[in-house]
């Protein structure tokens, strides 16, 4: 399980000079809750962390109550910090997810300005008495998502932001058009085919017993003092069924937090832990697929925001491949996905990007969502099979800050893997099912190590 905090590391972001604590008294009450904290309890295996910093948050209120089990329904971990320098040490020391940060107006007016750059910040919400007056100093921040008076519009706003979060942190892997030459000497290369394979072990490997009781304890250890969730598990047990995977997968819940985390670390333990609901999902989405006409190709959207890192990886390698490394959601309505790309420039500091997808339906493994997705908004929605590997034909430039990139279904993907087993064939002799999965975890994990993941 990834941890939440990685002691010991060193942190490219320097701490600013914070001088505010010498104000603070911390509550008795609230120096016991930090101190309960152990490890467990201050790692996660969804993406996103949610902090409330005020000087006077009172753990035991009433108000403080409603606000855990109302914003738990969105993310599990949620930690109060009286202390702006603890604070900053965690923000500091959080190497794996996203942090949401309320902060009282008093505080943020000072501290914001000095930390909203920091890579793992992805919004902040003011929560004060005085509006108007925390507003004129706010309203400078694009990561400041607005001054509240109230908890539940902040609660909408962080639906909301942390839905656009999920969508942005999709891993994507590329590579290069011209691989076969040189792929040992190219660790992107090398990740992109080994991740390939590892996709395709988990999705061919046998079913065992008892998987879906034994993920569900595994799940309620995770999720302790979470009644929400708690509720959410003892109803995967009871009632999942392979048939229901794409429905579970779609609803904002646990188990899609859970693969969408391991996917985006390549959390290995976690994703054979997982690779029944993986198989589930890829098997439906192949009988729902086989019911379709396949006469016709379409295009369809999807609207994001990726790091400038990875546009430019992009722009090296055009007409080389891309791999989502999740089951992905795509749109045939255009300007939503536009809208989805802006909202990401805007509000994240990310590049905007329109991917535009031309698909044979006799090739690519895809479903239409409507009918079968949890929520009833999803008419227009298409769901993606982990296993899809599409061309980079194209990166134009389209106006508004905007990007577009033109993508093209390949060739069979079973092929592609049967290729990428042949390459690397001496890398990894001929073994067995078990030898196979441990080279290619370790072969995934030395190159992350190597990439100073």
């Amino acid at each position: 399980m990834a941890q939440a905090i990685n002691k010991g590391n060193q942190s490219s972001q320097r701490k600013p000079p914070v001088s505010l604590s010498r104000t603070m008294s911390i509550p008795a009450t609230s120096e016991n809750f930090l101190l309960r904290l152990d490890n467990r309890q201050i790692s996660t295996v969804e993406n996103s962390i949610l902090i409330w910093l005020d000087t006077y948050l009172d753990i035991v209120s009433e108000e403080f109550n409603y606000f855990i089990a109302r914003f738990q329904e969105l993310v599990h971990l949620i930690l109060p910090f009286f202390d702006v320098n603890q604070c900053i040490d965690f923000i500091l020391e959080t190497k794996n997810e996203k942090i949401f940060l309320i902060v009282s107006g008093s505080l943020g007016e000072a501290l914001v300005p000095m930390i909203h750059n920091y890579e793992q910040i992805d919004s902040i919400y003011i929560y004060c008495d005085n509006k108007n007056k925390h507003e004129k100093w706010a309203n400078k921040i694009k990561k400041i998502k607005g001054v509240f008076q109230d908890l539940e519009p902040i609660f909408d706003a962080f639906r909301r932001d942390i839905r656009q979060c999920e969508d942005d942190l999709v891993p994507l892997h590329i590579l290069s058009p011209n691989y076969h030459r040189n792929w040992k000497n190219n660790p992107a290369d090398q990740l992109f085919i080994y991740t390939q394979l590892l996709k395709d072990m988990l999705i061919e490997m046998d079913d065992k017993r008892n998987t879906k009781k034994e993920f569900a304890d595994f799940c309620r250890c995770q999720y302790l003092n979470n009644s929400h969730q708690l509720n959410l598990i003892t109803e995967f047990r009871n009632d999942y069924k392979p048939s229901s995977s794409i429905c579970w997968y779609t609803r904002e819940c646990f188990i899609s937090l859970m693969l969408s985390k391991a996917l985006r670390i390549q959390d290995i333990n976690m994703m054979i832990q997982m690779d029944f609901f993986i198989r589930d999902i890829h098997r439906e989405i192949i009988q729902l697929h086989s019911k379709f006409d396949k006469q016709n190709s379409t295009t369809v959207y999807r609207g994001q925001g990726i790091t400038e890192k990875i546009f430019h990886q992009f722009l090296e390698n055009n007409n080389g491949f891309l791999s989502f490394n999740n089951f992905f959601i795509t749109t045939t309505d255009r300007d939503l996905s536009i809208m989805h790309a802006k909202f990401a420039r805007d509000n994240h500091e990310l590049v905007g990007v329109l991917f535009v997808i031309e698909i044979d339906q006799s090739k690519s493994l895809f479903t239409p969502l409507d009918k079968i997705s949890y929520y009833p908004e999803s008419e227009q929605q298409i769901l993606f099979s982990i296993q899809n590997v599409f061309r980079i034909q194209s990166i134009d430039h389209i106006g508004d800050g905007l990007w577009q990139i033109q993508l093209k279904l390949t060739t069979n993907d079973n092929e592609l893997v049967r290729h990428f087993r042949e390459l690397v064939q001496q890398e990894i002799p001929n073994s067995n099912e078990n030898e196979w999965l441990n080279a290619v975890k370790m072969k995934i994990q030395q190159l992350n190590k190597a990439r100073g993941l």
